[in-house]
């Protein structure tokens, strides 16, 4: 018994050492491709949504070293102002920052203030939440990471096209491939299950993402979705772990997750890198274009999806 107990003793610290040799090694992300100039945001302004943690923080943070005017786009102002001194105390010394705003998500009020809109960050999101609904009646993933999207940027369309060339720049998920949209039951109100009705939103981002393409044609305006890979942020704050399991869960985390700076890479890419000029429509992980699944590609669904969704944030037009 004794030896048994050594023998996982060793293998568990071996296995610790080993993860910790791999996290020390570097980052698995590459920093800025083609970019990263201080300057290269010089007069542009960009919008972030879910810009005081995780990604959108860490996003909201590269794009002000880089000279952009940048918009804490807020529900909780209270959240966002302190996050936005944290940043501005962070970037005291960083030559050439750019200015740091929090503005809630008033859109007469963003339209009628702003005299441009460069960047539009669709950043924020809820991850595999137990079954509410958003105050307008929509099941709570579906509402906040595609419907909620979907309507600001429709709303703010006629200013980004004022300001073009301009960008507009969809955070989704791999574990899409995991989702289906249902037509029939896009409320989840017949059956919920938080995983696939998760996947379900980030698909119907990428398919968003093409329609929109499809529809800026010539205006000037590009539209990107990416995937950041695993994060460590608190996207997962609804996710049980059991108490025993935690401290080799942090473990594995801290070794094979990226930080919030690594995982908001593609975003800053995205955002201001001259690579991207004029792309749009594509998918990208990690500062590059990627595969999509066929199903994320199917221009029937993306349309249908596109004309139900003006009907239910009511903007049909």
């Amino acid at each position: 018994m004794a030896v048994a107990t050594a023998a996982a003793l060793l293998a568990a610290l071996g296995g610790a050492l080993w993860l910790a040799a791999r996290r020390l090694a570097g980052p698995r992300v590459p920093s800025l491709r083609g970019g990263g100039d201080p300057g290269l945001m010089n007069g542009k302004t960009v919008l972030i949504t879910g810009a005081n943690s995780g990604l959108g923080r860490a996003t909201a943070a590269e794009l002000l070293r880089l000279g952009a005017r940048v918009i804490m786009g807020c529900r909780d102002r209270e959240r966002a102002e302190e996050a936005a001194g944290q940043l501005r105390r962070e970037l005291r010394e960083a030559a050439g920052a750019g200015e740091l705003v929090v503005r809630e998500l008033d859109l007469a009020s963003l339209r009628s203030e702003e005299p441009r809109l460069d960047v539009l960050i669709n950043n924020a999101g809820i991850f595999q939440c137990p079954y509410t609904k958003t105050e307008d009646g929509f099941e709570m993933q579906f509402g906040v990471n595609h419907l909620g999207h979907f309507l600001l940027t429709n709303l703010l369309l006629g200013l980004l096209k004022n300001s073009a060339p301009s960008r507009i720049v969809v955070v989704s998920s791999k574990l899409y491939k995991y989702g289906d949209i249902n037509f029939e039951d896009l409320n989840s109100e017949q059956s919920y299950n938080k995983s696939f009705c998760y996947s379900r939103s980030k698909l119907a981002n990428i398919l968003f993402t093409r329609e929109l393409a499809r529809r800026l044609e010539g205006t000037n305006v590009t539209v990107n979705v990416l995937h950041p890979g695993i994060v460590r942020t608190n996207l997962g704050r609804h996710i049980h772990i059991p108490l025993l399991v935690k401290p080799l869960f942090n473990l594995v985390s801290w070794a094979f997750f990226k930080t919030p700076v690594e995982g908001a890479q593609t975003s800053i890419y995205l955002a201001s890198s001259p690579e991207v000029e004029g792309v749009s429509g594509r998918y990208f992980g990690d500062c590059k274009e990627e595969e999509l699944l066929p199903k994320a590609m199917d221009e029937s669904v993306a349309r249908k999806l596109w004309d139900i969704s003006e009907v239910m944030v009511g903007i049909l037009k």
